[in-house]
């Protein structure tokens, strides 16, 4: 029998959030002593008409020194681009998840609302397998 709760832990990034015209900047993950992270963004049904000026972007980052966190190459993504853009009511709910295969230390979520579309939004990150396993 396989056991994954010795071998992925999951964390919080981003606290269920219903979006306004603010930026969610989520929690630096420190991936040190883990070799693969898979980040996690739910976002909750529309109570709003998204379109093109109404909508939000989803940023997958990362960071040296969890202080400046740039874009993700998509090269450094497995499932997908790094820009995931909700923009119709459609796309929700959703979950959007990409595991992350790059060199820097964390990674976080940002998500960018361009108005205020009435959508609750959370991320989680799953970091796993760990150098020192199992985990307590």
């Amino acid at each position: 029998m396989k056991d994954l709760y010795h071998d992925f832990r999951s964390i919080a990034v981003i606290a269920p959030v219903a979006m306004t015209t603010a930026n969610a900047n989520g929690t630096g993950i420190d991936l040190l002593g883990y070799k693969g992270c898979r980040l996690v963004v739910q976002a909750g049904t529309s109570t709003a008409l998204l379109g093109a000026s109404n909508l939000a972007t989803i940023r997958f980052m990362e960071s040296t020194d969890n202080s400046t966190f740039t874009a993700i190459a998509d090269t450094d993504l497995i499932g997908g681009n790094n820009t995931q853009v909700i923009d119709a009511n459609g796309e929700t709910p959703s979950i959007h998840q990409r595991s992350y295969i790059g060199s820097a230390r964390y990674v976080t979520v940002r998500i960018e609302p361009t108005a205020t579309i009435a959508v609750v939004f959370s991320a989680s990150a799953e970091r796993g397998f760990p150098i020192h396993a199992p985990i307590a």
